[in-house]
């Protein structure tokens, strides 16, 4: 593109990430603790479930979510099972590479020493911030050009320079030399987007004819019901 043309995208990445915080946004627990329902095994790995919590159990190989984003707070806790040397972690804005045992684009290390550093991003380093052969928390906002992450409820970075926009989330599976992680509370929030229902009312929601919605919808355990009785469409 034209100079002016790249000056625009880049004011628009700046604009994203600024209001990345304030903007609309769809959060959602992308792990139910109990399948898989969402998220696709890639390449030679195995993953379990195990008392509640995604077990990154064998191979090479990632664990991503099934739908690509763009700007996103990515939340989880992470334990790694091996004492040391342990090695894994997070893909985003990736892309899969056929033949390949992982996926090109960002990612943030779990490695021993090197937690939290996104590979190749300048300033991402950070020490002092992890719990040793425990639970660690990571909160890792990504918008436009930005990375933010908060480690453990502390500030590790918050910097500039990412370039690719779009792609999966996932987890890297290192078993033969990184050792098992476990994983729970995996939150993913898209900035720009919202629920449109909000699990508790109509609001939003209109019949499509003239008869009134309660005459076949219902709202139950934070799902839309259709109760099969004759009723109008439901539209927004």
């Amino acid at each position: 593109g034209t100079r002016s043309e790249r000056a625009n995208e880049s004011a628009d990445h700046q604009a994203r990430a600024v209001d990345a915080e304030s903007a609309c946004h769809y959060r959602r627990m992308v792990f139910d603790g109990r399948s898989l329902d969402g998220w696709t095994v890639e390449q030679e790995a195995e993953v379990e479930i195990v008392d509640g919590q995604l077990l990154l159990r064998a191979g090479l190989g990632w664990l991503r979510a099934d739908h690509r984003v763009r700007d996103f707070r990515l939340e989880f806790s992470w334990q790694a099972l091996k004492p040391q040397d342990y090695d894994a972690g997070v893909f985003f804005r990736a892309q899969p590479a056929p033949g390949q045992p992982f996926p090109k684009g960002y990612q943030l290390n779990l490695q021993e020493n090197n937690e939290g550093e996104i590979i190749g991003v300048p300033g991402t380093r950070t020490t002092g911030l992890i719990r040793p052969g425990d639970w660690n928390d990571f909160d890792l906002l990504v918008a436009g050009d930005r990375a933010r992450l908060v480690i453990n409820g502390k500030l590790a970075y918050d910097v500039r320079g990412l370039t690719e926009e779009l792609g999966f989330v996932g987890f890297q599976i290192e078993v033969p030399d990184g050792g098992q992680f476990l994983l729970k509370d995996i939150a993913l929030t898209e900035v720009g987007f919202r629920s449109l229902f909000d699990g508790k009312s109509f609001a939003g929601w209109e019949s499509g004819t003239s008869a009134p919605l309660e005459s076949c919808w219902k709202i139950e355990q934070r799902l839309l019901v259709c109760t099969g009785e004759k009723g109008p469409w439901l539209r927004t």
